[in-house]
């Protein structure tokens, strides 16, 4: 068994999108198993750590939750740097989020230039409200350049550790080449 206290690489991960898509919830979810249904706004950016073997090699994954709100564009901008992958995540039930993902990744490919990320179309559970189709988030993945797509909740986990378990993979194949 690997000792997964012992991290050989440490990524720096952004997490992305607009307010209220459950950036959070994902984290929590992937960090903590757990889930809280209140909202809570991130006022800046939120931090967690979680190892993760990739390859045999143990992975310590700095994974950053960067406020969704406007007015907190010109703070972001500073947590982007040094970024090794990105999620980006979007809401199933607001088209509007959704949309606006070509504006993050535009914002973050700005800051930081092109990394590894995946798409992430989040509340899945939610389906009575779903306005956000699978297929409308497979075309956006390819727009987004081609990202891995993942459906989640970060309410029951579906989908929530394959997710990051890929970020952590493409950004380990892009440190290393591999």
């Amino acid at each position: 068994m690997l000792d997964l206290s012992q991290a050989k690489y440490i990524f720096k991960i952004v997490v992305v999108g607009d307010g209220a898509v459950g950036k959070t919830s994902l984290i929590m979810r992937y960090t903590e198993e757990k889930f809280r249904s209140d909202y809570i706004m991130t006022i800046g950016a939120n931090f967690a750590i979680k190892n993760v073997e990739v390859d045999g090699v143990i992975i310590k994954l700095q994974l950053w939750d960067l406020a969704g709100q406007p007015q907190f564009k010109e703070v972001r901008s500073s947590f982007y740097r040094g970024a090794a992958g990105a999620i980006y995540v979007y809401d199933v039930c607001r088209p509007d989020s959704y949309l606006n993902l070509v504006n993050w990744k535009n914002e973050l490919v700005k800051e930081c230039g092109e990394v590894p990320g995946v798409l992430l179309a989040n509340k899945i559970d939610l389906e009575e409200h779903r306005k956000v189709t699978p297929e409308m988030g497979e075309e956006l993945a390819m727009r987004l350049g081609g990202l891995p797509y993942f459906e989640t909740s970060a309410s029951t986990g579906v989908g929530v550790n394959e997710a990051f378990q890929k970020i952590a993979e493409l950004a380990y194949r892009a440190a290393t080449k591999k």
